[in-house]
């Protein structure tokens, strides 16, 4: 019965900081919430929504080491490498999602049949507008959770991920 006593506040406690150990922020896009936008670990089979308000909350799995989150919204995904996981919270902020290239129907028609392949149509009510170019950002740029705009990243058509260092964007205001 001794025994008992000593375990039960032990695996109490190990519970408990497991399931209060997060990562949490907001998604959003032209400073609206992105409900919808999936984040997940790159280790992890583990994923979830933002919710209406672009929010999101997911349960940290290993408490020690370094880890990849993946943000992920229409074809677009933000891998933040080397996000320090420790136990406890962490509230990455406001994440501001990047655009692709908006171009018009004259600029689609210039170009060659293999930049054509990286084009998706953009309609409103069966209407052609433009296109989006998914091999290229709207901006050279990503605001993230900073109110400085950073330059330090990696962007690749192929996969269309873009790869920023935690450390980047872990401090900037």
């Amino acid at each position: 019965m001794r025994k008992l006593n000593y375990i039960l506040p032990i695996v109490f406690f190990a519970l408990t900081d497991i399931a209060f150990s997060q990562v949490s922020g907001t998604i959003l896009m032209d400073s609206l919430s992105l409900p919808g936008a999936e984040i997940k670990f790159k280790q992890s089979d583990k994923v979830v929504s933002a919710d209406f308000d672009g929010n999101f909350s997911l349960p940290i799995e290993s408490k020690t080491g370094n880890d990849n989150l993946i943000i992920s919204y229409a074809e677009l995904s933000i891998e933040i490498k080397n996000v320090e996981l420790s136990n406890g919270k962490l509230n990455i902020g406001e994440f501001e999602m990047p655009y692709f290239k908006d171009i018009s129907i004259t600029e689609f028609e210039q170009l060659s049949e293999l930049e054509k392949k990286n084009c998706q149509p953009t309609y409103c009510w069966g209407q052609l507008l433009g296109y989006l170019r998914t091999d290229k950002l709207e901006n050279k740029y990503l605001t993230l959770n900073c109110e400085e705009k950073i330059t330090e990243f990696e962007y690749n058509p192929t996969t269309k991920t873009i790869v920023v260092d935690w450390n980047i964007i872990k401090n900037c205001k």
